[in-house]
């Protein structure tokens, strides 16, 4: 027959083996469990810190992708205003151009007149003396 009772080698195998956990435990498990959770909690700390000084990383770089906008838009603005200026003092120049163009040419015109004028009377003073020299020589052949 088999007996249910154990002997004492199990009794001492089962001691041994409970001895042996307790001092695992104590001596083994627990310095490496301990070890386990710092450096758990330090590489947590540092995926924490990592993730604040990436939000501060994404804000900067908002903050300056918007200055930057900002930035573009006044310069454009500016060049816009330059262009208009520019444009507007062309129109004017070009409107002074021909302002003095058309004086010069009215001067021209009255210049011209004016010669015009002068060279007519000189032609009819030729044309009376002509004519009378004319008249002169037919009457005296």
């Amino acid at each position: 027959m088999v007996t249910v009772f154990p002997d004492a080698t199990t009794l001492i195998t089962v001691l041994y083996v409970i001895i042996l956990y307790i001092c695992l435990s104590r001596l083994f498990f627990g310095p490496i469990h301990h070890i386990l959770e710092k450096r758990h909690e330090l590489i947590e700390g540092r995926l924490e810190n990592a993730r604040k000084r990436l939000e501060l990383v994404e804000a900067r770089t908002s903050e300056y992708e918007q200055s930057l906008r900002a930035a573009r838009t006044d310069a454009y603005r500016q060049q816009e205003v330059e262009r208009e200026t520019a444009l507007a003092r062309k129109a004017e120049l070009v409107s002074e151009a021909r302002k003095q163009a058309d004086k010069t040419v009215r001067e021209g015109k009255v210049g011209l007149m004016a010669q015009r004028e002068s060279i007519l009377k000189k032609l009819e003073a030729e044309v009376d003396t002509l004519a009378k020299r004319l008249t002169t020589s037919i009457l005296r052949d």
